[in-house]
């Protein structure tokens, strides 16, 4: 076996960055229910791949958006799913003054007999909610939910990823004061997913009959089959940029960074400004969820006029391509490879790479390469890697949002990427419920929500770049930052913020 493939302390860590986006919120307890006689690998729509339980196909989804079918399926697992709460208090609320947008209708579906007062709506010059679903909301709480995978997955360092998620709304309620259409509590929920698309519709099911808004942390197929459950369930559902397969025109789906297509296209920008005259070549995983990532980046490179010397796909689950592949590419001259591929087979096919004698410049997509923790385990055969993310890097923070630092310092939570990104999409939520309230007041309704959202620009919540929401587009992702990685300082550095175009 080829020496760098045994790294195997290397491959545990980069293979746990996988569930960094996914939301796993403070206090979850989550029990692995892996099925005897082993694992597989699979990959996760996302850059990663990680290890489930071996699953039927009953239920999955066909890897182009489209449903084999969906388990009619109320209840999950105990295990499932957990619940933690933030009980922080204060008064006052401090607005945007963006614009809203809209205002929905039908009768949704779920129940619901919460909401808040929401005072003299016309006298605030405030529309009157139209929206009959209240779900996951009450007078004093607004419940969100999470799913993403975990099972069978090396864990993330828990202190980081724990304690920091709720850390936005801790500040917030704690230390600023503020409430939240008029409620001072934030109630988070996260379920394992088990990186099937079958499990994912069942517990989006179950997340849905409780929570307000559900959100998609990782994984393609468990992303699609969850944002189409969605739709029928008319529940709000959110998720990081990924394919736009199956998805498309979807009224109750919103990526909330640029998809892999669109940062396809402008990572092709970025490469023929930062390597003139240099080569270029891609490889990325054998799965219908990338087609759109592949077209993306090929219509960039033919609109550049780059050096192409061609796109390979590699086998999912499989390790013997590292080595042929690289020899492959490096004899056809590449010398700048777009990858796209879990953060786990990236770090072997750059150490394999490495130990034939080829030093590819590697730059890629946003997130999952683009985190810290891959480079205590690639480096030093990932120095310098060009990545996009929708968060910055970290020695920007101070920058861009000081109150970051200060409240990781007043609650003694780690401030690191994870907690940064997680921040950051607080931020953005934060920022919808605001134009929200300006619209309808504090009775929040799923129906008026979506609308509101569908009908809203320049969404910013400071860390992440904008996104702008029509009601044909909701892949509204409006630019990326770009990641540079320093193996001296084993940290992603600043390479550039709230880039559009280059």
């Amino acid at each position: 076996m080829h020496g760098a493939m045994i790294r195997t302390g290397a491959a545990l860590s980069a293979l746990a960055m996988i569930l960094v986006a996914c939301g796993q919120h403070p206090g979850v307890h989550v029990e692995g229910d892996p099925a005897a006689g082993g694992t597989q690998q699979t990959d996760d729509g996302m850059g990663g791949e990680v290890a489930s339980a071996p699953t039927d196909d009953t239920g999955l989804d066909d890897g182009d958006g489209a449903e084999v079918s969906d388990p009619d399926a109320s209840t999950t697992d105990d295990d499932t799913a957990t619940t933690t709460t933030d009980d922080g208090s204060g008064n006052g609320r401090a607005t945007d003054d963006g614009n809203g947008g809209g205002r929905g209708g039908g009768d949704g579906n779920g129940g619901g007999d919460g909401g808040g007062d929401g005072g003299d709506a016309e006298s605030q010059g405030q529309i009157e909610p139209q929206g009959s679903d209240r779900t996951g909301v009450d007078d004093d709480t607004i419940r969100f939910a999470t799913h993403a995978p975990v099972t069978g997955a090396a864990p993330l360092p828990s202190e980081s990823f724990q304690q920091s998620a709720d850390l936005y709304w801790r500040w917030l309620f704690d230390e600023k004061g503020e409430t939240v259409l008029g409620r001072t509590n934030i109630e988070q929920e996260f379920a394992d997913d088990r990186y099937e698309p079958a499990t994912a519709r069942q517990v989006c099911r179950e997340l849905a009959s409780r929570n307000f808004v559900l959100y998609g942390g990782g994984g393609t197929d468990q992303i699609q089959a969850c944002g189409q459950l969605a739709a029928q369930l008319q529940v709000p559902y959110f998720s990081p940029g990924v394919t736009e397969a199956g998805l498309t025109d979807n009224p109750w789906y919103f990526a909330a960074s640029m998809t892999y297509r669109q940062q396809g296209e402008l990572l092709a920008e970025y490469v023929a400004a930062e390597f003139p005259g240099k080569a270029v070549g891609a490889i990325l995983t054998q799965t219908p969820n990338f087609d759109d990532a592949v077209a993306g980046w090929e219509a960039g490179v033919s609109a550049v006029g780059l050096d192409d010397r061609g796109t390979l796909r590699h086998p999912r689950g499989q390790t013997g391509w590292y080595a042929d592949m690289a020899n492959e590419l490096a004899s056809r001259g590449v010398e700048v490879l777009y990858i796209l591929t879990s953060p786990l087979d990236y770090i072997r096919f750059a150490q394999v790479a490495n130990d034939q004698g080829h030093d590819f410049q590697y730059v890629g997509v946003g997130i999952s390469m683009g985190l810290n923790a891959v480079l205590g385990s690639g480096c030093p055969e990932v120095d310098g890697g060009r990545f996009f993310s929708p968060f910055p890097a970290l020695e920007t923070a101070d920058d861009i949002d000081p109150e970051f630092n200060r409240a990781a310092d007043k609650f003694g939570t780690p401030n690191d990427d994870i907690a940064w990104a997680i921040w950051g999409s607080s931020a953005n939520m934060h920022r919808l419920l605001e134009r929200y309230g300006e619209r309808f007041g504090n009775d929040l309704t799923r129906e008026d929500f979506r609308a509101l959202v569908e009908g809203t620009d320049q969404v910013e919540g400071g860390v992440f770049p904008p996104v702008n929401y029509t009601p044909d587009n909701h892949f509204g992702g409006q630019g990326v930052h770009v990641l540079r990685a320093d193996c001296g300082v084993e940290e992603y550095l600043d390479d550039g913020t709230f880039k559009t175009g280059f």
